[in-house]
């Protein structure tokens, strides 16, 4: 087999940060702005484009020792390319009829606790989270459930998958 070959079932990765201003968010605003998550196999690899992936389960730490009051659970919606409507920090999100074609779905990342000096989650996917990714990535925009004002510290995200 080739070394660039990717074959059905290989195991995938992909992780980005999303850093809030500090200062105060509606429940329902989008954090940062949208990243790109490349997707690699452990030999550090890009999957081709067009690949299929099956999200398993995702991890987010936030570097903080708790969680602000009223920060709650996260959800991440994902898009082929940069979102279009390319919304701005803190803004609240909408999936605008220009986003369409390139929305993919929203993956809900769950609820950050404490973990020594960090919060952290862990979550694994019982529904089948599938995204086709249109070069070798995806792109994410970040919402939290709560009404909180944000510590400028990053959220990361981590996603872990494999081909279909």
């Amino acid at each position: 087999m080739p070394e660039t070959m990717f074959i059905n079932g290989t195991m995938v990765k992909a992780s980005g940060s999303f850093t809030p201003a500090a200062a105060s968010y509606t429940a329902g605003n989008i954090i940062s702005v949208a990243q790109e998550f490349v997707f690699t196999d452990a030999k550090g690899r890009t999957v081709p484009p067009g690949s299929l992936i099956r999200l398993m389960s995702s991890v987010m730490k936030v570097a903080a020792s708790a969680l602000i009051s009223g920060e709650g659970a996260y959800t991440a919606h994902a898009y082929s390319v940069t979102p279009p409507s390319a919304r701005a920090d803190n803004t609240a999100w909408a999936r605008a009829s220009g986003d369409l074609s390139a929305y993919r779905g929203s993956i809900a990342l769950g609820t950050p606790v404490a973990a020594g000096g960090t919060c952290y989650v862990k979550t694994q996917f019982s529904d089948v989270q599938d995204f086709e990714v249109i070069g070798n990535s995806l792109f994410l925009e970040l919402v939290n459930a709560g009404t909180f004002v944000a510590a400028a510290v990053a959220r990361q995200v981590f996603l872990y998958g494999f081909l279909v």
